[in-house]
């Protein structure tokens, strides 16, 4: 496999160190150790997807878009992450674009769930080493999260239904807001109010026919704003209150709250209903506090 670094990300990159364990108690394992939450090793980083939640896993030839941590299981050193940068990492799975242990440990995951993958040297650079900063025969941690899957598929999980709610019927006349993934009480630091910046990912679609009309996730470039200064439509800026850093939400926006009779950019008729897939990244500046 060839390897190459493009500004410090490697394009055989794979992701996510943590050291929350001293290695220096512990041998460097000879195979891949792809940590879950049932795992006792680095437990502290991973993040499971109940299987109610998750419509698709990953598989050879999926387009994954992918925020890692990469360390030195030697002594714990960071040498690169795209969380650092605020720019996820995309690849195609199973065709050796990166090393074997994230060819390897990254299948099967569902969007949202975060693993530590464990790499001895035999399934990522070998004797050589890489980059200056992975000396030859260096074991790999990475503290991975699957943020996308970017590839079509079908059917669309909006064109099917919504908490149970099947989209056959008409289009809601209230906000509704559906948590995809929860972020535990103890974990979150931080809840979204007015006057936060923001850092978001987000899909958008039709209510009625599901049609993507835009997505940050697809461009690999995350959205800032302002809550509640009314920079976005009125379905976001009191849908997306109250978020945790990491929550995802699907919000069902009647026109009165989005781009009412008018529509938008040649993609939004007049009068539609939106369907948005978010995700809270970050929110930038100020302390956390609850």
């Amino acid at each position: 496999m060839k390897v190459q670094w493009v500004s410090t990300v490697l394009f055989g990159l794979f992701a996510v160190a943590h050291a929350s364990e001293s290695s220096e108690t512990k041998e460097a394992p000879a195979e891949l150790v792809v940590a879950t939450q049932q795992s006792t090793y680095a437990k502290d980083v991973t993040h499971a997807i109940p299987a109610s939640e998750c419509t698709r896993k990953s598989k050879s030839g999926d387009n994954l878009s992918m925020h890692y941590t990469g360390t030195l299981f030697s002594n714990g050193r960071k040498f690169d992450s795209s969380r650092d940068r605020n720019s996820p990492f995309n690849f195609v799975i199973g065709t050796g674009r990166v090393i074997q242990g994230w060819d390897k440990g990254l299948l099967d995951m569902c969007v949202g769930e975060k693993r530590v993958l464990t790499i001895p040297p035999a399934l990522g650079y070998g004797d050589r080493g890489a980059g200056g900063v992975i000396p030859g025969g260096a074991t790999l941690v990475f503290d991975v999260e699957l943020l996308g899957i970017l590839n079509k598929e079908a059917p669309s999980a909006d064109k099917e239904e919504f908490h149970g709610v099947k989209k056959e019927r008409a289009p809601p006349a209230k906000l509704q807001i559906g948590v995809m993934k929860r972020v535990p009480a103890e974990e979150c630091t931080r809840k979204a109010k007015a006057g936060d910046k923001l850092s978001m990912h987000y899909t958008g679609t039709l209510f009625s026919n599901g049609d993507k009309f835009d997505s940050s996730v697809d461009r690999n470039q995350p959205f800032e704003f302002t809550l509640g200064q009314g920079q976005v439509i009125k379905g976001w800026d009191q849908g997306l209150l109250d978020m945790c850093v990491g929550e995802k939400r699907k919000l069902i926006i009647p026109a009165a709250w989005g781009y009412g009779d008018r529509g938008a950019g040649g993609k939004i008729p007049g009068g539609a209903t939106l369907v948005f897939h978010v995700e809270l990244l970050d929110i930038l500046g100020g302390k956390d506090e609850l």
